[in-house]
């Protein structure tokens, strides 16, 4: 038996056409060759994926689904294997060729012997990765398209294993600094609770946890449009070393009685970045294991310290989070980062476990 007959037998198998005597001839082969029943892993998941007719799927979807499935294919691990045939003629293939022709041939074997459409929209349940960076710790990432995220601490990402073929879509609540592929055809989105970002290929990072102040986005080179969720109609456009910073509102949807106020607050804003170096830009100093702050309040900084050295911070006095600070944290140790902001602001700390009580120095810490 040849190849091209074992791929006819392959694709019958799916379809579920192949008759006795073609399944036995199939299981005659892959017992005399049984480096062939490797790819049995990908057989089995079509076969179980392409169960039930659905008239509805279109043929366009067909080439997604299979480049889809191909992409699956082409990353596996699988090391090479030899197959030998009755005219002693050796020849060395990769497997996932093999089963790359295997899926193509038995996906429209199936439209063929069937003479229907199977349900190729369940093909495209396609493993959804969701990733919870820890406090203490960041992680970096490739996506399928080759698009690097770094993922600072106390972060929650998510993304398809394979993307679909208008969008590249990702979701984030917390930190990101992205390095994304160029693909006119493909925009690249990212969601976060308060906007969207969209982008074809730039490098910007994104700032969105769900607790801070702010939400903020900075682009350091190409350009981004932002959209806003409550304003869907309000397109932003991002310059290179521009940061959009909007109001997260975290005591949620205001009060008839706060309405007016709220209104009259600027709920976003667009600032140019200062002239300093790149390693010296705050909004990405992260990526370096630093953290600068510049006039911010002690409450915002001790997110950050929280997210970077997996603590608790705990005002004793609720006054001490407006305290304005300055500095620049790097490789400290979380009692010698504390020693260094106190040097411009009065406060005592106690450490208890993970926890960190502060207080105006003179006042007593429980």
């Amino acid at each position: 038996m040849g190849k091209s007959r074992f791929i006819e037998l392959m694709a019958k198998s799916i379809g579920k056409t192949a008759t006795e005597k073609e399944l036995e001839e199939l299981e005659v082969f892959l017992d005399r060759f049984p480096e062939y029943r490797k790819m049995q892993k990908v057989t089995d998941a079509l076969k179980s994926d392409l169960k039930q007719p659905d008239p509805t799927t279109k043929q366009k979807d067909l080439s997604e689904r299979i480049e889809e499935l191909w992409y699956k294919i082409k990353n596996s691990d699988e090391s090479p294997v030899t197959f030998t045939e009755k005219n002693n003629v050796r020849s060395i293939i990769y497997w996932r060729w093999a089963a790359a022709a295997i899926l193509i041939f038995a996906v429209g074997g199936v439209l063929f012997y069937t003479n229907r459409q199977q349900p190729v929209n369940q093909l495209a349940k396609v493993m959804v990765h969701h990733i919870y960076v820890p406090y203490g710790k960041t992680t970096g990432i490739v996506l399928p398209d080759g698009t690097k995220v770094k993922l600072n601490a106390g972060s929650t990402f998510s993304y398809p294993e394979v993307f679909s073929k208008t969008t590249r879509e990702v979701n984030l609540e917390g930190e990101g600094f992205f390095e994304v592929t160029k693909n006119a055809k493909k925009p690249f989105l990212v969601h976060t609770s308060t906007l969207t970002v969209k982008v074809l290929g730039t490098v910007f990072n994104v700032k969105a946890y769900h607790n801070d102040k702010n939400i903020e986005t900075t682009l350091l080179t190409g350009r981004v449009q932002v959209e806003l969720k409550d304003k869907p109609e309000k397109s932003i456009i991002l310059l290179p070393n521009e940061k959009l910073i909007v109001d997260n509102n975290l005591s949620g949807t205001p009060n008839a009685a706060t309405a007016n106020t709220r209104e009259a607050k600027i709920e976003y804003q667009v600032t140019a970045l200062p002239q300093v170096k790149a390693g010296d830009i705050k909004e990405t100093a992260w990526l370096d294991n630093r953290i600068i702050f510049t006039n911010e309040s002690f409450e915002e900084v001790a997110k950050q310290i929280e997210r970077r050295y997996n603590v608790q911070m705990v005002f004793e006095e609720p006054s001490l989070k407006n305290e304005q600070i300055s500095g620049v944290l790097e490789n400290e140790s979380l009692e010698q980062a504390l020693q260094i902001i106190q040097m411009t602001t009065p406060f005592k700390f106690r450490i208890d476990g993970r926890a960190i009580y502060l207080a105006h120095t003179g006042k007593a810490i429980n």
